[in-house]
């Protein structure tokens, strides 16, 4: 029996050219703390977390127009949740992803919504159960047509 795979994913070079976890591990936190756009003028710090409002971007407009929806991820508590409750108190419609809590949904505040959801890169094989009762990941397209959300802005 031959097996077929399903996915094939391209990988990046090992970061010192052999396998090596320690420098893997480097380059992912590196990559992550290092800003991948400046913010000229208006930059607002919720601790170890910075929004940028330059003009630029269109989220300074759409926190004013009440038009702007965040998708955030996360497991367990997170020190991004005081940015998350800002944008919600400016009116954005908050969905933090977090696999972690308990309840299926949660409205924690106005425009703030927890959902026990992972985005995966691909959706669930339906012939293989999950690990957990309460594990439950998908493909950020179905989620966004779960929720009855069509775009995605930067």
């Amino acid at each position: 029996m031959t097996e077929v795979l399903r996915w094939r994913i391209d990988l990046e070079p090992w970061a010192n050219g052999m396998p090596a976890l320690q420098e893997e591990a480097q380059r992912f936190l590196s990559y992550i703390s290092t800003p991948q756009v400046s913010c000229d003028a208006h930059r607002e710090d919720y601790g170890p977390w910075a929004l940028c409002l330059d003009q630029r971007f269109s989220l300074a407009q759409r926190i004013r127009s009440k038009h702007c929806r965040v998708y955030s991820l996360r497991l367990g508590s997170s020190s991004a949740d005081v940015v998350e409750r800002a944008l919600a108190s400016s009116g954005c419609d908050v969905h933090c992803f977090d696999p972690s809590i308990s309840s299926a949904h949660l409205q924690q505040q106005q425009h703030l919504w927890l959902h026990r959801l992972s985005v995966d890169w691909r959706d669930p094989n339906p012939a293989v159960p999950p690990h957990r009762a309460h594990s439950n990941s998908r493909k950020l397209k179905n989620i966004l047509n779960h929720f009855g959300h069509r775009q995605v802005m930067q």
